[in-house]
């Protein structure tokens, strides 16, 4: 063979890795969770990177027991790198915990909004086919409580080692041209750990109001399908998606079961942000839901947390009143139900601890507390 066509024969061999490298991009665990179509055909970096505010969300692929991996040790790791880039990583969050529940979602939002952040940078590290990849995603934030929207721009690069990664977030910052003006970058990450989302009172108890007023019940969402998604990876996750869908219609004709047996006033309806549009409906109370660590659940609506304390026990009845005792590892995810009067903001968590594994069973748990207190004279 001639060096000419050697070399024909190389740069094509390369060519076809490179396309089959981008071809082979992994749905990252924290656009799954996020679950919004990014534009990435473009490698968009956003051109305020090196000027402004950002923020990391970390995600660590399920390790089959419910409990998190250590992201804080990630999160270290990369923000070595980030600091070299000039990238000023101002709070560092794990993505359970960053879309733990609407309340969360929008006392995050309003946070961000106030400190003035621009841009989120994405790391997951998961299993892919066997092997650990990070994947990391950069694209600016759409200062609303989901964070990100549908078909914006993104960068994203998928290897095997961290250092990779940020070597090929380093060329593409470059090949950018960006001003860089960030120079008081902090030392270690910040990392989130909770937001007050208690507007107004907090009750361990039912509020007997339930009884006469009718309490708006947010259905577990269909997301929006984009259109024209345009590349394979954007299809599957797409894909994933009308998955997701199918099992929120699926969640919903479930809730409308347990709902069979509330005899006072509801109405099941999409969550509304601005819950002022809820008040002119005609709903005084609106249920709403956490899922993240039980650890962090508890903290949030504000129970005691021991350190010593390794389990939470949640213990309920069933029709028959036969009692069920079940123990969650406290760093296990747990799903909690609560009500919130919606014009004072107090919020009512029942009169035990009623969170559980799963959202059937804590949905359950809450709606026959609330009947069994209300039935009282």
């Amino acid at each position: 063979m001639s060096k000419q066509k050697t070399l024909f024969a190389l740069l094509g061999a390369l060519l076809f890795f490179k396309v089959a490298t981008l071809s082979a991009q992994t749905i990252s665990s924290a656009e799954l969770k996020l679950m919004t179509v990014l534009n990435t055909d473009m490698g968009a970096i956003p051109k305020e990177l090196q000027a402004s505010k950002t923020i990391v969300i970390i995600s660590l692929a399920d390790s089959g027991d419910q409990i998190r991996g250590d992201w804080e040790k990630v999160a270290k790791e990369a923000h070595y790198y980030i600091k070299k880039l000039s990238i000023d990583a101002v709070l560092y969050f794990y993505i359970d915990d960053l879309i733990a529940g609407y309340d969360v979602q929008l006392g995050v939002a309003a946070q961000l909004n106030a400190r003035d952040v621009k841009n989120i940078l994405m790391i997951s590290r998961d299993v892919v086919d066997g092997r650990t990849q990070y994947i990391g995603v950069l694209t600016a934030y759409n200062q609303r409580p989901n964070f990100v929207s549908n078909n914006q721009g993104a960068w994203k690069s998928q290897t095997s080692d961290l250092e990779i990664l940020f070597r090929n977030l380093a060329r593409s910052i470059d090949n950018a041209g960006l001003n860089r003006e960030n120079l008081l970058i902090l030392d270690a990450p910040e990392y989130f750990h909770g937001v007050d989302i208690i507007k107004g009172k907090r009750f361990e108890a039912f509020n007997t109001d339930l009884r006469i007023d009718r309490v708006a019940i947010p259905k577990f969402e269909e997301l929006p399908v984009p259109q024209n998604p345009g590349t394979p990876e954007s299809e599957k996750l797409i894909a994933a998606i009308m998955q997701e869908n199918e099992k929120s219609l699926l969640k919903n004709a479930h809730m409308e079961q347990f709902l069979a047996d509330y005899p006072y006033k509801y109405e099941i309806i999409p969550y509304e942000y601005d819950e002022k549009k809820m008040l002119q409906k005609g709903f005084q109370f609106v249920l709403m839901r956490l899922n993240t660590s039980g650890r962090n659940v508890r903290q949030l609506l504000g129970y005691k947390v021991d350190d010593d304390v390794d389990a939470l026990v949640t213990i309920s009845k069933d029709k028959e009143e036969n009692v069920n005792i079940k123990s969650i590892p406290i760093d296990a995810m747990v799903y909690k139900y609560y009500v919130k009067h919606i014009n004072s903001g107090d919020i009512y968590l029942g009169e035990q601890w009623d969170g559980d594994d799963n959202w059937q069973d804590a949905f359950n748990n809450h709606l026959s507390g609330i009947i069994k207190k209300l039935e009282k004279k």
